[in-house]
């Protein structure tokens, strides 16, 4: 699971002012560099029909010289749950309607490789409620927001779950990428 947030743990949306800041930062090439890599590590995308419908608007069509991430996005399968997205044109997607528990659960035991589901949704909070994610890549930039919802509610993580620190990146430009790993 990945996340963007503020130091102090808001959630980061599209076309506000935190957004434009993060992307008014200077580049980091190292850790595009491991971004890049971890994207395109992924054997599938799971995500809901609004995130579907955000990355295809942004990335279909798309080239490297577009977006570093649209070649990527468009070489992985991608997994959208949804009971109203009618059809899927972008290359490589399903629609699963099945119940997403049962799903991600028999995904991941039939799976070779990792599965990469992006935070800010009900997918996002269903799989932690239920102790789904095993993984946690925490992208934290540098500023406190007033506004905007919890990365975690508490309602989402449901009962305890301890972390292990597998890395941290701190980036050229005030950024930092934590990566933990649930411990079972």
């Amino acid at each position: 699971m990945t996340y963007v947030s503020s130091v102090n743990s808001i959630d980061i949306k599209d076309d506000t002012e935190q957004f434009d800041f993060i992307n008014s930062l200077p580049d980091d090439i190292d850790e595009e560099e491991r971004i890049l890599a971890f994207l395109a590590g992924a054997e599938v995308y799971i995500m809901g029909r609004v995130l579907y419908e955000e990355f295809a608007k942004h990335f279909q069509g798309k080239t490297a010289s577009d977006h570093p991430f649209a070649p990527i996005y468009a070489a992985t399968d991608k997994i959208v749950f949804s009971q109203t997205l009618p059809t899927a044109d972008w290359e490589r997607t399903t629609i699963n309607r099945g119940d997403l528990v049962t799903e991600v659960e028999k995904l991941k035991s039939e799976g070779e490789g990792y599965m990469i589901v992006t935070g800010r949704s009900g997918i996002t909070r269903t799989l932690l409620h239920h102790d789904l994610i095993d993984e946690f890549r925490i992208t934290v930039f540098p500023f406190l927001s007033g506004q905007g919802g919890r990365v975690f509610d508490p309602g989402d993580v449901g009962g305890f779950k301890p972390l292990e620190l597998v890395s941290c990146h701190p980036g050229t430009n005030g950024v930092v990428v934590l990566h933990y790993r649930r411990c079972r």
